[in-house]
């Protein structure tokens, strides 16, 4: 008679390899046993992990750049109420992720950086121009350091792609020069995630040239995350490919 096989799983990542996941079907499939380390079982019972509305099921959000740089700042308005909320989130459950110290001080600093951005935007549109987006992470473990890096760096990635396209729509020079400020502090955010991902690597910088994305690209990235439908109103029709034309 054969024996049954068994599977030991020492820490909640190992759940999220697809070596794992592969080892876990055979066991079943041959009846045999998965024995779970009791770290794990205490990371899975606090697992944070989000399940809330659907993105974009909740009532449309236009704009309208009929407005002009109004419109271009409501756009990155919602990106940055986005990433505040993101690293609100990922502060608060610090208490319960495997991040290391280390690690926690430096989302906690990219988490003030985008508080500020966020509160500088709704200060230049003014209560006329405001809105307030609703976020959603399916499928983010706000436990877990994998999930939450992985994140971060598609935020960000997304961020400094999405000011860099957005610029060519701004026509006032004061805004301009502060898009270029941010977009700064949003590419230093990307470089020291991406090389807490992958230290000593190539990924602190891994291209010549950042990527510049149209609105319409970056709105149909970000709505993942986003419960409101982004629309766009009067979208320019045509848009200045960056140094990596895969805007």
């Amino acid at each position: 008679m054969a024996q049954k096989q068994s599977l030991v799983i020492s820490s909640a990542d190992q759940l999220l390899e697809g070596r794992t996941r592969r080892d876990f079907l055979k066991v079943l499939g041959v009846g045999g046993m998965l024995v779970l380390l009791p770290s794990v079982i205490t990371a899975c019972s606090n697992d944070n992990t989000m399940t809330g509305p659907k993105p974009g099921s909740g009532n449309t959000l236009t704009i309208d750049f009929v407005n002009g740089d109004i419109a271009v700042l409501q756009f990155a308005y919602a990106l940055e109420q986005l990433e505040a909320d993101y690293y609100t989130r990922v502060v608060a459950a610090f208490g319960s992720s495997n991040l290391s110290s280390a690690e926690q001080a430096l989302l906690g600093d990219v988490k003030n950086h985008e508080v500020i951005h966020r509160e500088f935007l709704k200060a230049a549109l003014g209560a006329s121009n405001g809105f307030t987006i609703t976020a959603t992470y399916p499928g983010v473990s706000f436990n877990s350091r994998t999930s939450v890096l992985a994140t971060a760096a598609a935020f960000e990635d997304l961020g400094v792609a999405a000011y860099n396209g957005a610029a060519q729509y701004l026509s006032n020079a004061t805004y301009l020069t502060l898009a270029g400020k941010i977009v700064s502090v949003e590419a230093r955010h990307a470089s020291a995630i991406h090389d807490l991902i992958s230290p000593k690597s190539d990924a602190f910088a891994p291209q010549a040239f950042d990527d510049a994305f149209s609105p319409p690209k970056v709105a149909t990235m970000a709505q993942s995350y986003i419960v409101d439908k982004l629309a766009f109103a009067n979208a320019p029709g045509t848009f200045v490919q960056g140094p990596n034309n895969n805007g």
